[in-house]
């Protein structure tokens, strides 16, 4: 039994340091994550205070993007409307911005019942392409990548 319990302890050290290893990394990713949403922020300012749509630079394009963010103000309701028009792709964790874009397209702007939606700007930086053009050079508009 005396093997068993060495491999058991190796087991358990390398389990252990593995979780050690996550939550640190886990920790600098979140830093990480919260410096790049504090840049993220002050090129959209840079952008609202300018009125400018894009820019580009040798470094990338930034620009800003408009999303829908749906939100539940009455799951009962949403429920209920859901079953009557067959409409469960409606749901993810979270209320499915696709599917609330197209029936708001579909519908004149209006909602089903019991959903808030809400859109603001977000923004998105592109590196250079190979060729070092961006999409400012080519008069084509920056796009989102799928």
């Amino acid at each position: 039994m005396a093997a068993m319990d060495q491999v058991i302890s190796a087991h358990q050290a390398i389990k252990d340091a593995r979780t050690a290893k996550r939550r640190a990394w886990e920790k600098e990713d979140l830093a990480l994550e919260e410096d790049m949403n504090k840049l993220k922020r002050w090129m959209l300012e840079q952008l609202n205070a300018t009125g400018a749509k894009s820019v580009s630079t040798d470094k990338g394009t930034v620009y800003r993007r408009e999303v829908l963010k749906p939100s539940a103000a009455d799951w009962g309701a949403i429920w209920t409307w859901a079953k009557e028009h067959d409409a469960m792709e409606i749901f993810e964790k979270r209320l499915k911005a696709g599917f609330i874009t197209e029936y708001m397209e579909e519908n004149g702007g209006a909602l089903p019942p019991g959903v808030n939606a809400h859109r603001e700007f977000e923004v998105a930086v592109r590196r250079p392409t190979s060729d070092g053009r961006s999409a400012s050079d080519t008069n084509e508009e920056p796009h989102a990548p799928e």
